[in-house]
């Protein structure tokens, strides 16, 4: 799936997850069901930001091994 027609698919189940947290919430009741939603809705938040942040052209390279690393740097360097 393409980047941006993620993003918007993200930011879309956001909204209408917030809508409905929002709907579902009545002080009267005491229910706590509008939390439910909230804790969904900051999952999705979070993933797309961390969507947002780490999954483009410059993706974050997680390499454990100090040598390749230093020789990327060195290579960089000179």
């Amino acid at each position: 799936m393409s980047a941006a027609i993620r993003h918007k698919v993200t930011l879309t189940l956001i909204l209408f997850l917030s809508l409905v947290a929002f709907a579902s919430f009545h002080p009267g009741t005491g229910s706590t069901a509008w939390l439910q939603w909230v804790t969904l809705v900051i999952f999705l938040a979070f993933a797309h930001v961390f969507d947002r942040a780490f999954t483009n052209s410059s993706m974050f390279v997680f390499d454990p091994d100090a040598d390749n690393w230093r020789r990327k740097t060195e290579a960089v360097s000179q």
